[in-house]
C-alpha cells in the first residue's frame, strides 16, 4: 500500500514539473507563428508577410501591454482589446489582393462559427 501511495505521488509530481515547463512565447514568437499560418492558408508574397509581421507583432505587443495594465473597468479593458484587434484586422486587410481578402473572409466566418459552436456548448455547463 505504501508503496502504491509512493508510486501515485511520484506521477503527480512529475506532472508538476512538467507543467511548470511550459514557457511563454515571445511577442516575436506569436507574431511569426500568426504569421506563418496566414501565410499558408493565403498564399502570401514575401512583402505581404512582412507587413503583416509588423502588424501582428504591433497588435500583440499593444494587446501584452494592455493585459499588464488592467484597469478596473472590464468593459473598458474589452473595448480596448476590441479595438486594438479590429485595427489590426484592418491593417492586414489593407495588405492583401482581392482573392486573399475573400479567403479571409472565408476564414473569419469558419473561426466565428467555431466560437459560436464552443460558445454553445459552454452555456449548458455553467446552468
Amino acid at each position: 500500500m505504501k508503496k502504491l501511495i509512493l508510486i501515485a505521488s511520484f506521477i503527480i509530481g512529475i506532472g508538476f514539473m512538467v507543467s511548470a515547463q511550459v514557457t511563454k512565447k515571445t511577442p516575436e514568437q506569436r507574431a511569426a507563428h500568426q504569421t506563418k499560418a496566414l501565410q499558408k492558408r493565403l498564399n502570401l508574397s514575401q512583402e505581404q508577410a512582412t507587413q503583416v509581421h509588423t502588424v501582428f507583432l504591433t497588435e500583440i505587443t499593444r494587446m501584452d501591454s494592455l493585459k499588464s495594465n488592467l484597469s478596473n473597468d472590464k468593459k473598458a479593458n474589452q473595448l480596448n482589446a476590441k479595438s486594438i484587434k479590429l485595427e489590426a484586422k484592418k491593417q492586414v486587410i489593407a495588405v492583401l489582393n482581392d482573392s486573399q481578402k475573400q479567403k479571409f473572409a472565408t476564414l473569419e466566418k469558419m473561426r466565428k462559427e467555431k466560437h459560436k459552436q464552443k460558445q454553445a456548448q459552454r452555456v449548458p455547463e455553467q446552468g
